[in-house]
């Protein structure tokens, strides 16, 4: 079939991505290993579709595209979980280092204005 044909190609294109990303350290190998594994598997279900049915029959859902789509549904809120953490993970991140820089200018700040005052009292100001 023509669609088995573009799936199969959309997965090894990602599965070429995926290690392109992993050889510029944009992720780790054992991200890539994991990226490799889901586009491997897709790749087999889309050219046997009969092995999601017995997998189906054995876990006990009724047709193979029921166990995909449940198992996509899952995996795709646990992905929104983890991208909500490292969210979170990183507007604290921003949130620390902002206070940090703004704490910095105001000590600068007070620095000046003591240099200036002893200045001032010194007879060297204006």
């Amino acid at each position: 079939m023509l669609i088995q044909i573009i799936l199969v190609a959309a997965m090894a294109l990602a599965l070429v991505m995926t290690w392109r990303r992993a050889l510029q350290d944009v992720i780790r190998v054992s991200e890539a290993i994991g990226w490799s594994l889901l586009w491997v598997a897709a790749a087999v279900v889309i050219l046997l579709p009969s092995v999601t049915t017995r997998i189906a029959e054995i876990v006990g859902v009724g047709r193979g595209v029921d166990l995909v789509v449940y198992a996509s549904v899952a995996g795709l809120f646990f992905l929104v979980f983890k991208l909500f953490i490292q969210h979170e993970r990183l507007e604290r991140r921003l949130t620390d280092m902002v206070r940090r820089e703004a704490l910095r200018d105001l000590e600068e700040e007070a620095d000046a204005i003591v240099i200036a005052a002893d200045d001032n009292q010194n007879g060297d100001g204006i």
